[in-house]
């Protein structure tokens, strides 16, 4: 009996500490939540971060490559009414040489008709 008695003192002895440890252990799952989340929040805020200044950092390649490729684009381009100047110059200066002969072959006849 008296084993019995102690036996039932410690089974009550736990309940009670137990139901002590109820609003204790809901407290502290609380808190334990609220960090959760707080950290979370802040895990969450930097990796945003992070991405605005990747955006941010790849919006400026970009823009330096499309200089680059509107200056190229540009240079090419001049490149290309040049030669188009020089090729059709060409033919024009041919064409005065060749005109330059008839208008002398013209000059001598004219002459030599006058005389």
């Amino acid at each position: 009996m008296k084993y019995g008695l102690l036996l039932f003192g410690i089974v009550f002895l736990f309940i009670f500490a137990g139901c002590g440890n109820g609003e204790e252990g809901e407290q502290q799952a609380q808190g334990d939540y609220q960090g959760a989340v707080e950290e979370v929040k802040e895990e969450t805020h930097a990796v945003t971060e992070e991405v605005q200044k990747t955006a941010e950092e790849a919006a400026k390649v970009v823009e330096e490559k499309v200089e680059e490729a509107i200056k190229t684009v540009e240079e090419k381009a001049g490149q290309a009414v040049e030669t188009v100047k020089e090729q059709a110059q060409e033919p024009v200066e041919g064409m005065a040489e060749e005109m330059g002969h008839y208008t002398e072959g013209a000059k001598e006849k004219g002459e030599e008709v006058m005389k």
